[in-house]
């Protein structure tokens, strides 16, 4: 009888040893986010936008790395250049691995002022290794749709067409490599965080656990 409850203590705490060690190793590729979690990420559609470039942004250019997407407008007075400024800060804080699988895209909501000569200048003002986009309306609402957030025209002067402004979220979307909607972040964010959430998500490229 003692053997028996010897043998059988024996298997309980090499069990829970055995336990202890799977749940480790379970975790040992998960990535603690400072994002607020997307339960399930999910594809991103496709859309067809022109880059600053002239050259055309659609779903495939998610494909490979990890993406920052921003919405705004180059006339926005206060979230836009907050957003683009903590960009310029936390590029420089990602690690060479990094810079390689990560970019920051601001995709511009508003097609009638800003001309993409336009958005090139200010985005590259803030950054050069910021990019952006926009297009049609149809296709702005597209991929707005497809990160599940909205955005809308505030006409300041119904007899001039020409004075209005955009309303549109603050948050930054994290897609990744396989054009997914994995996260999403609700500034403000702490110095450093953001930049990272991007080392650490680029050193487990492939085999990435998200932590919230």
């Amino acid at each position: 009888m003692k053997n028996f409850k010897l043998v059988a203590g024996t298997l309980l705490v090499i069990g829970l040893l055995f336990a202890v060690v799977s749940y480790y190793e379970s975790r040992s590729d998960t990535v603690k986010l400072s994002a607020t979690e997307i339960t399930t990420p999910y594809e991103v559609g496709d859309f067809q936008l022109t880059d600053i470039n002239n050259q055309p942004f659609s779903k495939a250019q998610f494909l490979g790395k990890y993406t920052i997407l921003y919405f705004g407008f180059t006339r926005c007075p206060d979230a836009c250049p907050t957003a683009l400024a903590q960009f310029r800060a936390e590029i420089p804080k990602l690690s060479d691995d990094a810079q390689k699988k990560v970019q920051f895209v601001m995709v511009s909501i508003d097609p009638q002022s800003d001309t993409l000569p336009l958005l090139k200048k200010y985005v590259e003002g803030f950054h050069p290794d910021i990019k952006a986009a926009t297009g049609t309306d149809a296709e702005l609402h597209k991929i707005a749709d497809y990160m599940k957030t909205v955005y809308d025209r505030k006409e300041e002067n119904a007899g001039d067409p020409n004075l209005y402004m955009m309303a549109h979220s603050p948050r930054y979307f994290l897609i990744d490599p396989q054009a997914r909607l994995a996260a999403v972040y609700n500034p403000p964010l702490a110095p450093g965080a953001l930049s990272s959430d991007l080392n650490n998500l680029a050193a487990n490229m492939g085999k990435t656990k998200w932590l919230f």
